[in-house]
């Protein structure tokens, strides 16, 4: 299909980053896209629509989402850079403590953006509206599909049915397609993982003096450990400080306040942060975020409903201290519009859904291989654990000492190598090397 060869209209449930970037991913192959977003319409570049909780984090592309809005909007990451996002290093200016060693810092080609989530979904949007045949409605909650002869054809709200010849669920995590599928006899297969993760979030403005990084990463060790933390520099020379506890561990009552903030960030493995908080200016109140379980939908397992897709968190919603989210969206982003290039969305869906399914596998078991070092998190352990977390534990050491090694799970991390590369001979060969 080509941009002379148009479908009528695409449907995206969901005005997130995720239906974003999928409308624009296909734009060229749709007469109308409309996407449908339930929030009100929030100031842009200031405020944080209700329904994206998450949204006060840090919100970091990795090299391969990086890639995948350039493709998108060509010029992004240079006007993200204009317009203050901090464009770092990965790793020279990531200053990385790991498994009780800090990782090691040189010049690389691997870069990273890292910004509010308003500065970044404003400029997406921005990106958007210059589509004209991409239409973006809020305040409009999808209650439910139209099915004709056992075909998704359009969506039902509220007030008014909105027909389509593709409809896009990406409405985050909540389940209304697996909601819909069951009522019509299917049951969806769904992998949960119980991690009671609990983020807490406060902008600073810290002492002027040199610092050796922009961002700073201090991960507990599992599984004695469940504390750990981000500190990132962001727009206007501010840093946004997150602390995050597995298996509640944080109390979100107590760290609600400026003082129990600090006394979490005490803490930590190290005190790092808590040294840094203690001459710093907070410049906001303690933003809570608590993600209970992460799931991941298996859409790609059943039988769809012609004219469906899932995509986003509406597909798999994993571990965000990993900061892969954004990412993997933008990815699915590009597999959806190199699929329409070469279809039609009359076509079965179905492969395409399972497309989707191999962008999140790997994801989904990095995160599982580290969320199961504690044995408080309940879920389906999967085949195999044991001997793939002894091997990830061997990779993460050597990669503090080893610059070839680290190199290769830098790639790994930021969804640019597969992680078999992590298997290659000489790796497989020092890790056995390693005792214990």
């Amino acid at each position: 299909m080509n941009k002379n060869n148009h479908a009528n209209t695409a449907i995206l449930i969901g005005g997130g980053i995720a239906g974003k970037l999928i409308a624009a991913a296909i734009s060229p192959y749709f007469t109308n896209v409309k996407i449908l977003e339930k929030d009100v319409k929030p100031n842009m570049e200031k405020e944080i629509r209700p329904g994206v909780s998450q949204a006060n984090q840090i919100h970091v592309l990795l090299q391969a989402g990086d890639h995948a809005l350039e493709t998108l909007f060509p010029g992004f990451k240079k006007d993200m850079v204009s317009r203050g996002s901090i464009q770092i290093d990965s790793v020279k200016d990531m200053a990385w403590f790991h498994y009780g060693n800090w990782k090691q810092r040189y010049s690389s080609h691997l870069t990273t953006l890292l910004q509010t989530r308003p500065l970044l979904e404003s400029y997406v949007e921005e990106r958007i509206n210059h589509f004209e045949n991409v239409t973006y409605t809020y305040g409009v909650k999808v209650e439910n599909y139209l099915i004709e002869n056992g075909r998704v054809c359009g969506v039902i709200t509220k007030k008014e049915t909105f027909r389509a010849d593709l409809v896009i669920d990406t409405s985050g995590a909540s389940a209304l397609s697996k909601s819909f599928i069951e009522k019509q006899g299917q049951t969806v297969p769904e992998e949960k993982v119980e991690i009671g993760l609990c983020y807490a979030t406060r902008q600073f403005e810290l002492t002027e003096r040199e610092r050796d990084f922009k961002l700073k990463l201090i991960y507990p060790e599992a599984p004695q450990q469940k504390l750990g933390g981000t500190m990132s520099m962001i727009e206007n020379q501010k840093y946004t400080v997150t602390l995050i506890g597995y298996l509640n561990s944080i109390d979100p009552a107590e760290i609600k306040t400026e003082e129990g903030f600090f006394h979490y960030a005490k803490k930590l493995p190290l005190l790092d942060f808590a040294q840094e908080l203690e001459d710093g200016k907070s410049l906001t109140e303690t933003k809570i975020y608590q993600i209970p379980h992460i799931v991941w939908r298996r859409f790609d397992q059943i039988q769809l409903p012609k004219g469906l897709l899932v995509a986003g968190d509406s597909f798999c919603r994993v571990d965000p201290v990993f900061g892969q989210g954004m990412s993997v969206a933008a990815l699915e982003a590009l597999a959806i519009r190199e699929f329409f290039a070469r279809t039609t969305p009359h076509m079965n869906l179905n492969k395409l859904q399972k497309k989707l399914a191999k962008i999140v596998a790997p994801v989904w078991s990095m995160v599982l291989c580290e969320d199961f070092r504690y044995e408080g998190v309940k879920g389906k352990r999967p085949f195999g654990l044991k001997f793939q977390q002894w091997y990830v534990k061997q990779i993460f050491l050597l990669s503090a000492k080893n610059r070839k090694i680290y190199d290769e799970l830098i790639k790994v991390m930021n969804l640019v190598s597969p992680p078999t590369s992590l298997f290659k001979p000489y790796i497989l060969k020092e890790a056995f090397k390693r005792k214990g």
